[in-house]
């Protein structure tokens, strides 16, 4: 098992990450980039996480996007849209898929005590990333089947006053499961009960505004805020 620096700050630990996988926003990445230049353990730290994350690359396959596609993206980004080789068009989606795959290992890192890895003997993991479409709300979860244990992280925008969000278990065409009330921010614990374990794989998660305390009865009331497929890492 690869442990991150115990002097460390497990945050610096998840920032180091975030760094290598390129997903800090500009101001945070230029002051982190800053904070090498004096901080030996901490350039460590990033070396030791693009070592780990550097193979990801092998693994996917790259894929050039159909030429409309790639002209919607820069007329997206830059108002009109630029001709662009196929081949440098081919790296570009590479990339984003490896950042995409990246991202998802680096948030179950994070929430499982800042390692780069899952812990050795666990079972298998199984992770949603629950998304708003304003992108205002966002809700990791990462489930062990073996011990059904569920860790989550709710970042963004708190419902509000004498609201909650409540995370749900769908599984096919059963009625939506409440597991339970999230933190308006930061990470929890919240144990999947063992009758309902054998649901959680390939379920989808989904996020809804309740009343404080959850929904009356266990039955959704509110707007879904975000949803998401399990998906096994």
């Amino acid at each position: 098992m690869i442990d991150g620096n115990p002097k460390l700050d497990p945050r610096d630990i998840a920032t180091a990450g975030e760094y290598v996988l390129g997903t800090l926003p500009l101001a945070e990445r230029e002051a982190f980039r800053l904070r090498l230049l004096d901080e030996p353990t901490l350039a460590e730290e990033v070396a030791r996480w693009e070592s780990h994350l550097d193979p990801l690359a092998d693994e996917v396959r790259p894929m050039a996007p159909r030429e409309q596609i790639w002209q919607g993206v820069e007329t997206r980004l830059f108002g009109k849209a630029v001709a662009l080789p196929a081949r440098a068009g081919a790296a570009l989606w590479r990339w984003i898929a490896i950042g995409a795959v990246g991202a998802t290992l680096a948030l179950a890192s994070v929430l499982w005590l800042g390692m780069p890895r899952q812990p050795d003997g666990a079972g298998e993991m199984w992770v949603s990333d629950m998304v708003s479409e304003d992108s205002e709300v966002r809700l990791t979860a990462l489930y062990n089947d073996e011990n059904g244990e569920m860790r989550v992280s709710m970042d963004g925008r708190a419902p509000g006053e004498g609201r909650d969000y409540e995370l749900w278990l769908i599984q096919g065409d059963r009625a939506p499961i409440s597991l339970g009330v999230m933190p308006r921010g930061g990470q929890a614990a919240m144990p999947v009960p063992e009758e309902l374990r054998t649901l959680v794989a390939n379920a989808t998660m989904a996020i809804t505004d309740e009343p404080a305390g959850g929904a009356p009865g266990g039955v959704a009331t509110g707007p879904v805020v975000a949803q998401a497929a399990m998906r096994r890492i």
